[in-house]
């Protein structure tokens, strides 16, 4: 009987092979709240290009914190609205089945948290916050202090669940109102002065500028703790690629395995490609059958045929002139990481003159940092296909 792919290209993906170091970090924090009873101190945020597994690993987080008998708030930053009030319309919906007695302190605390975003423009607005109570509106408290009571409110009622907590999660962080991330880095500031026993954790994930966006709203950026998600390294991607067909009874020849790891470079969503085109060259196979050399083979030309899809669709965000210049000269001086400085002399631009394009890049998922003073295109292949669009030739680096 023919089995489904097991692999998730586009998806959330059921494992994250080669992030042992990000989830273990992740789950002795989620032992100090859940195990310990107290707060997360601060707060953590994954980073990295499109297709690396942010939200996979986020993902991964919801399961073991809820694992851990800890209640979750899952939102994505960029509703019009506000973060703000986007977790706290979360916290309302996680209470909403609650006996009535457990969730009456979120309850009241929702009716009187008055969250709005004035201006309606993210980057731009402003949260207001109010007070309002039966009998007549009393002063007026600060954004900070009416999300606090909020999240010890729903804090409180997961413990008189017999719960270990809360965990709440943020997707897309680059997109968050800068005065919704300054309200909640503030919350976390007076919960480490006064709620430490509070066990309360926030974990986000985000593009490359989630660090940037953060820092430039808040003045207190020592809250976050920022890790970077890189490519797989060839021995992760073979686990990638190994297990999820092993769950199935189902293997790898050695060649083929080293050929499809070759192939993916390390970059999950490719790794997740050549093993689901692999799969159906192989023909769905049944437990006991073996994925060889020839079906890698095959699965490549359908890869190649899927990366220039979504090679077309970044290239098509690259609308500024002055972008489209930055990423030929990246092409030309070829596939791996390239100094910003050989970027801006093959440009005939000095070196300063490339931050607002470079920051545009890499917001549209087009390149990355890849380590101090260098960059990189996201996806192994891209700069290839550039220059087959544009008939460039390789210039040598100096």
């Amino acid at each position: 009987m023919a089995q489904p792919s097991p692999y998730t290209p586009g998806a959330v993906a059921r494992e994250v092979p080669g992030r042992n170091r990000q989830l273990a970090a992740i789950e002795e924090r989620l032992d100090l709240l859940a195990t310990i009873g107290r707060l997360v101190p601060r707060i953590r945020v994954d980073h990295g290009p499109r297709g690396v597994g942010k939200t996979s690993l986020l993902r991964q987080v919801e399961q073991r914190a809820k694992a851990k008998d800890a209640d979750t708030i899952w939102v994505t930053a960029g509703e019009s609205s506000g973060l703000v009030p986007a977790i706290a319309d979360g916290a309302e919906r996680l209470v909403r089945r609650w006996p009535a007695k457990m969730k009456e302190r979120v309850t009241e605390a929702l009716s009187h948290l008055e969250l709005k975003v004035t201006g309606g423009v993210p980057g731009v607005a402003s949260i207001e916050a109010g007070w309002s109570a039966a009998g007549g509106r009393r002063r007026a408290r600060g954004a900070t202090r009416e999300f606090e009571d909020l999240i010890v409110a729903t804090t409180q009622a997961s413990l008189d669940r017999k719960h270990s907590g809360l965990v709440i999660l943020i997707d897309e962080v680059q997109a968050a109102d800068p005065a919704s991330l300054r309200t909640i880095s503030y919350a976390w500031q007076h919960f480490q002065s006064e709620r430490r026993d509070l066990p309360v954790a926030l974990f986000a994930a985000g593009l490359p500028e989630s660090v940037g966006v953060i820092n430039a709203a808040v003045s207190n950026s020592e809250r976050f703790a920022y890790r970077q998600l890189k490519d797989l390294t060839p021995d992760a991607a073979a686990v990638a690629l190994a297990n999820p067909a092993r769950q199935l009874g189902v293997g790898w020849s050695a060649d083929a395995l080293d050929a499809a790891v070759r192939y993916a470079a390390g970059y999950p969503h490719t790794v997740q490609l050549i093993g689901e085109n692999a799969w159906q060259h192989a023909g769905f196979p049944d437990s006991g059958a073996t994925i060889k050399r020839e079906h890698v083979e095959a699965a490549a030309a359908d890869v190649e045929e899927d990366l220039r899809e979504l090679f077309t669709a970044r290239l098509s965000k690259v609308t500024r002139q002055v972008e489209l210049d930055f990423v030929l000269a990246m092409a030309r001086l070829g596939d791996g990481p390239v100094r910003r400085s050989t970027i801006a002399a093959e440009m005939g631009k000095p070196t300063d003159a490339l931050g607002v394009p470079r920051s545009r890049l890499i917001g549209a998922g087009i390149i990355t940092d890849s380590s101090h003073g260098y960059l990189e295109f996201t996806v192994p292949g891209f700069a290839a296909f550039v220059r087959d669009v544009h008939d460039l030739e390789l210039v040598e680096e100096d």
